[in-house]
């Protein structure tokens, strides 16, 4: 690493150890339930009920990021603190209401504004992407929701209102700051053991990186890419969409046997469907697991814009398969081997704005979404120390074989052939300290095209590079 990165990591691991009274935490606040008996309600002021029966909760979350790229092409660093609210009230007469918000601030970073022909990737992304030099007023409105349980033990419920939402497309995608959030109405059935049910519609969203709210439509924000003919996408003020219908179904027939299946309906965008299936099966001191996924996409779009300006052409569609075998043991071990295999038919699309892809192979800081015809495969190791499995570490390594940057049709990003290598740890907090969490991953992408020059669009920020992540939460 050049000399001035490595001074920033070393004082960022410094300041760490002032700061690790955290807590990574599970930002879905809106899980929160707090059933209130008849007596309560009868015999109480409705002011009372609220506050003393209420969930108030805190989140402080510091964050240092660092990329060394490669050659004399240049590093970044930045860091970010914040803190929010929320407020949960207990359920009375099946109903619920959540809010909460958050406000960022930049205390340190290099220069994060986009400077041709390098734009940052990474550190941005803790902030607002759509104004750089904004290190303060960072704050957004996150839950704001009414929900309703309509079951006895208040397992199945509908809301209404902004929202966290966990699906595999759409996901909150916590790899920042603050996560990915929506809006629409959503509900869940899970009155059986062996059906769940899911689904909604979603109009607005406020991705990841931002801290505005945009309309389904106006929500592809994030770097467009190139357009199949090779020249420079522009469709982020052209898209037309009027919100995407989400259905899940989940069967477990059988012990340790599980199937989903997920439709996302994005208005005159595209229709992708998910198929997953896992089994389980005990042997000896070991759990054995094998797994399957396949995703098919297809075009909606029917419209005369410039294919600049076209988020995914007409009649355009896309094939993923990806599957993966492992195990876990006693010793609190778990090892996986994964394949994922996108065909030549065309390009596995889905913002980013919206989530990342659940596919096997997945490693944090890249995606392959946005190309067609990859094979990737990746080897995965995690092992769980101490009492009550407090300390994690996490090993991964992947292979991942890209068509030619040269091929505009099935490589959006212009993204190299590349190998990668991840190293996570985590750390909960046990006794006077339960309940704080410590956790750092490092990075590592190296390039596997060797035919390619050494030029931005296909090195900066994608192979030949470092990147560190240093993560504090505080949940109160």
């Amino acid at each position: 690493m050049k000399f001035v990165t490595r001074i920033l990591l070393a004082g960022v691991l410094v300041v760490g150890s002032i700061f690790s009274y955290a807590q990574q935490h599970d930002p879905n606040w809106s899980a929160k339930r707090v059933l209130l008996d008849k007596r309560c309600l009868e015999n109480d002021s409705l002011i009372n009920i609220l506050h003393n029966t209420g969930t108030f909760e805190g989140h402080i979350r510091n964050f240092f990021m660092a990329t060394t790229n490669h050659g004399d092409f240049p590093d970044y660093y930045a860091w970010g603190v914040g803190g929010g609210l929320g407020y949960y009230s207990p359920i009375i007469k099946g109903f619920q209401v959540g809010m909460s918000g958050f406000i960022i601030y930049n205390l340190a970073s290099s220069s994060l504004a986009p400077s041709p022909p390098f734009a940052n990737r990474y550190e941005l992304g803790l902030f607002d992407i759509s104004n750089p030099d904004n290190h303060q007023d960072l704050d957004r409105l996150e839950d704001l929701y009414l929900r309703y349980y309509f079951s006895e033990k208040n397992k199945s419920f509908i809301q209404v209102g902004k929202f966290h939402l966990k699906t595999p497309m759409i996901n909150l995608q916590d790899g920042r700051m603050r996560p990915n959030l929506q809006e629409g109405v959503w509900a869940e059935w899970s009155e059986s053991k062996k059906i769940l049910l899911k689904g909604g519609w979603l109009w607005r969203t406020s991705p990841r990186s931002t801290i505005q709210w945009f309309d389904i439509g106006k929500s592809l924000v994030y770097p467009n890419g190139r357009a199949v003919n090779g020249n420079k996408a522009d469709y982020t003020e052209h898209t037309k969409s009027n919100g995407i219908a989400i259905a899940n179904v989940t069967l477990k027939p059988v012990t340790g046997l599980e199937y989903q299946l997920w439709n996302y309906y994005a208005d005159r965008l595209f229709n992708m469907s998910l198929n997953k299936i896992e089994y389980k099966k005990k042997w000896e001191d070991r759990t054995l697991m094998a797994g399957f996924q396949y995703a098919w996409q297809q075009s909606l779009y029917n419209d005369t814009l410039a294919v600049e300006r076209q988020y995914i052409t007409k009649d355009e569609q896309s094939h993923t398969f990806s599957s993966r075998v492992g195990f876990t043991n006693r010793k609190g071990e778990e090892w996986f081997l994964n394949y994922t295999r996108t065909t030549s038919h065309g390009r596995f699309l889905f913002p980013r704005e919206w989530g990342v892809e659940p596919f096997y192979t997945f490693m944090q800081r890249e995606r392959n979404e946005g190309s067609g015809d990859v094979h990737a495969t990746t080897l995965q190791h995690t092992r769980f120390l101490g009492k009550g499995k407090h300390f994690e570490l996490l090993a991964a390594a992947g292979m991942y074989w890209m068509p030619s940057v040269n091929d505009a049709r099935l490589n959006k990003y212009t993204m190299p052939s590349y190998y990668q290598f991840n190293a996570r740890s985590r750390y909960r907090f046990q006794g006077f300290l339960r309940g704080l969490n410590l956790e750092v991953l490092y990075v590592y992408k190296g390039n596997l095209d060797k035919t390619i020059e050494a030029q931005p669009s296909y090195y900066h920020n994608k192979v030949d590079m470092h990147h560190l992540s240093v993560m504090m939460d505080y949940y109160f």
